[in-house]
């Protein structure tokens, strides 16, 4: 073959393959770029989302502060219906407004529990038992722990983030 011939052969198979090098760093580089700023943008709207549980979820805490054991027995051993379609209600109310857009799924079933709890018709002689009034308690119980953990999640997100840092 030719000096000049094969001298151009081997310049084309050199730029080619820088070439090649070069295409694969940049798209690597874009990939990561774009992981970057997808992450970031996460990060963005989560904090807007705990911004927003931050406002609301008070509200949740306030509303079920009735069905505590103290505030139940506070209304003695004739508790109505009524007590409880008021709190069941302010419960819906809370959840027709920006709550149920950012609610966790964890805590809306806690909420569907603690909803199913409430809608419970006394017994027979319109008296609520110890069992629902203790199924009641529970259920508020979990609804209210579960809120927190919706909270609680931007903290360990923090956490894992510090561990990777290090």
């Amino acid at each position: 073959m030719e000096p000049v011939i094969l001298t151009a052969v081997i310049s084309a198979i050199v730029s080619l393959t820088v070439t090649l090098i070069t295409v694969f760093a940049s798209r690597s580089s874009i990939r990561a770029e774009r992981e970057k700023l997808e992450r970031e943008l996460q990060r963005s709207m989560t904090i807007k989302l705990y911004d927003v549980r931050l406002k609301t979820y008070p509200k949740a805490i306030e509303i079920t502060e009735g069905l505590r054991k103290s505030q139940m027995a506070e209304q003695g051993e004739s508790i109505s219906e009524g007590y409880f379609r008021n709190i069941l209600n302010q419960l819906d109310a809370w959840h027709a407004t920006e709550a149920g857009f950012i609610i966790s799924r964890d805590s809306l079933y806690k909420l569907y529990a603690l909803r199913e709890a409430i809608r419970e018709k006394p017994e027979a002689n319109g008296k609520y038992s110890q069992e629902q009034i203790r199924k009641i308690w529970e259920a508020k119980g979990a609804f209210r722990a579960a809120l927190r953990a919706d909270i609680q999640l931007l903290f360990k997100e923090e956490e894992a983030e510090d561990i990777q840092d290090d």
